[in-house]
């Protein structure tokens, strides 16, 4: 009787593909931010899920909170970009997003946005706190107000006692999500024609929102289309 045959190598193989887009966010909180990013469809659904036969190599994205502050962000950004790059070797600068709030220091801010951008990174920031976003979600804001501020009218808006690292922010304000997005786009133009592109308040968290939102979408696209 023969030998019996190896039929191992005609099983169907895995096809490993990269993420893309791919997201590094590095972030300055440990809480805020990070928490609501990784609720974005692209990161809570995706992961390493297949695409219709296809896996992925690795997550499409990788969130790194508390990277402390201003320069400090960049800094860990790039040691991780680095660090991925070594591993996947196919990360580009255009793929990784540093996320700043003015904290007060604004020269420090200014720091930190222009070392972003000279290693090509995106510079997220909002001009005081991320909250700022938040609470474009219910009205435009063009004038300075304090951070207590910021957590009363959240507060008053949600129905809830809202301070800085309250979890779940994404679904409570998804539904609203394109008037802040309309809202934030159009304070950010007032604010750079007025050559104030880091003015108080302002806010760019808006391109990293769409950024999300269309990778996913694309993903849903490829997904119905094969």
């Amino acid at each position: 009787m023969g030998k019996k045959r190896d039929t191992s190598s005609y099983k169907r193989q895995k096809k490993y593909i990269r993420p893309s887009p791919f997201f590094l966010i590095v972030c300055e909180g440990e809480v805020t931010e990070a928490d609501y990013f990784k609720a974005f469809p692209y990161y809570s659904k995706l992961g390493a899920a297949s695409d219709r036969g296809y896996y992925y190599s690795y997550g499409a994205v990788y969130i790194v909170p508390g990277a402390g502050q201003h320069e400090n962000v960049v800094t860990k950004a790039n040691k991780v970009w680095v660090k991925l790059n070594k591993k996947y070797g196919t990360i580009s600068p255009d793929e990784v997003w540093c996320v700043f709030d003015c904290d007060g220091d604004p020269e420090g801010l200014n720091r930190a946005v222009q070392a972003a951008r000279a290693k090509k990174f995106n510079a997220i920031y909002s001009v005081q706190c991320f909250e700022l976003w938040f609470l474009l979600h219910f009205q435009m804001v063009t004038g300075t107000i304090s951070k207590t501020e910021y957590d009363k009218r959240i507060s008053e808006y949600l129905g809830i006692c809202y301070t800085h690292g309250t979890k779940g922010m994404y679904s409570r304000l998804k539904e609203r999500q394109n008037f802040a997005i309309q809202a934030a786009r159009k304070l950010w133009a007032q604010k750079v024609q007025m050559g104030e592109p880091q003015g108080d308040p302002i806010t760019n968290v808006f391109l990293l929102v769409e950024a999300l939102n269309n990778a996913y979408e694309g993903l849903r696209n490829r997904q119905s289309n094969t």
